[in-house]
């Protein structure tokens, strides 16, 4: 969700019985044991502090701290900002400091789901990164001393080594949204990049970094004229070309930001071309059917503002009332609900416990259309459980379940109980 403005879509599902056993029972790589799912929390090192402090910090309230964080880096060269950026230092884009010492220091035993960014649609989407990285003969990537080809190589050994060095689980989520035309990532490209980082990643030694190939499940048509984009959701093959191989992916994963519970007033003024619940189903079926475990890595309720107590339609931001119960109800519970349904494959499950209206990427004023000049990157809101006391307590309740690979129960994030070491 960083770096890009993304909308996407979940719904409720009942898992299907082909290969359920084998998707329950997948090995893999920062999969929790016992059969259970990773809580994981996001996305960036300002909010993950404030929950640290808000949540965790309060002893009443006994929450488990997360198995796991999310954070975001960029192997973009010549922009800003820099490659690799959050691994040496703070930065922000305008959506929230991300620091990976900081974070890693506040939560030691959370396995850190890194999303790298590796489209270059705000300068001409040439796909140059994915070009580079895969050594095509291409001059804009061949030209110079030393030319893109070695540049770009010597970044992915680079940060590949620095994960290996955290010595904890990292789900590293290649080109995240692969599928989302927003990225503009060609299919050919994206796979072969996908494959070199693999590649990379255990030549290297890299045992505890794990693959994580993304789809942003979006409903809707796009770049219809030219279908060889793979920007057809509704073509039945349409995960088959961007799948890079089972040998190359540890994990299959997906966006989730709406529900059945949902649909009605986020989708209220925008319409789709596949059935939501049925694409995000798709995903998961998808993962069972190659034997992988799933992660839903990304998540929140769009449109929602807790702090506010309002809801709205994600295309127009056009709040109205809602009482902290009324948007658990809208959002989280049908959220918990698909999770819990498809337990069998989905194996980690992300929450953007973020205040949106905050960090300057995703402000949208009130009345605005997103897209527009006023909501460019869409309308997103709060999310944070701890703005609002009924979705606070639900959510503590909920996240103390049995089914949660989780972390203590102080602020201090120990190793997530029940993952493998």
């Amino acid at each position: 969700m960083a770096l890009a403005a993304l909308l996407s879509f979940a719904g409720l599902g009942t898992p299907s019985s082909a290969s359920a056993a084998t998707a329950a029972a997948a090995p893999g790589r920062g999969v929790p044991a016992d059969g259970k799912v990773m809580m994981v929390m996001g996305q960036d090192s300002d909010t993950l502090s404030d929950y640290r402090a808000d949540v965790l910090g309060r002893p009443e309230l006994g929450a488990p701290a997360p198995g796991g964080v999310t954070l975001y880096t960029n192997l973009v060269l010549g922009g800003s900002p820099a490659p690799l950026a959050g691994l040496d230092g703070p930065v922000d884009w305008g959506a929230g400091t991300v620091d990976f010492a900081r974070t890693m220091n506040e939560y030691p035993g959370a396995a850190v789901a890194v999303g790298l960014y590796l489209s270059d649609a705000t300068s001409g989407c040439g796909n140059q990164p994915l070009r580079a990285i895969i050594g095509r003969n291409d001059d804009d990537v061949t030209s110079g001393s030393p030319n893109l080809i070695t540049q770009y190589r010597a970044k992915v050994d680079e940060m590949i080594n620095r994960f290996k060095s955290y010595d904890r689980d990292v789900l590293l989520r290649i080109g995240y949204e692969f599928d989302g035309p927003w990225n503009c990532y060609s299919a050919d490209f994206y796979k072969d990049a996908f494959r070199y980082i693999k590649g990379r990643i255990d030549a290297l030694g890299a045992t505890r970094v794990a693959t994580v190939w993304q789809s942003a499940a979006w409903p809707v048509n796009t770049s219809t004229d030219h279908p060889e984009w793979g920007y057809i959701v509704t073509d039945p093959g349409h995960f088959d070309d961007w799948y890079p191989g089972d040998a190359y992916v540890d994990w299959v994963g997906l966006s989730a930001f709406y529900n059945s519970r949902s649909v009605q007033t986020q989708w209220g003024c925008g319409s789709h071309d596949t059935d939501p619940v049925g694409l995000q189903n798709r995903v998961l079926d998808f993962a069972r059917t190659h034997g992988k475990p799933a992660m839903v890595a990304e998540a929140a309720p769009q449109g929602a503002r807790t702090g506010a107590g309002t809801a709205s339609c994600i295309f127009t931001n056009s709040p109205a009332p809602a009482s902290g119960q009324a948007i658990w109800d809208g959002w989280h519970a049908g959220y918990f609900d698909w999770v819990n349904t498809n337990k069998d494959v989905i194996r980690a499950a992300a929450y953007i416990n973020t205040d949106w209206d905050a960090q300057t990427q995703w402000q949208c004023a009130p009345g605005a259309q997103a897209g527009g000049p006023a909501c460019a990157n869409g309308n997103w809101g709060d999310s944070r459980v701890q703005a609002n006391a009924t979705v606070l307590d639900n959510f503590v309740a909920e996240i103390k379940k049995p089914l949660w690979s989780t972390g203590s129960s102080d602020s201090t994030g120990s190793s997530p109980a029940g993952s493998p070491r």
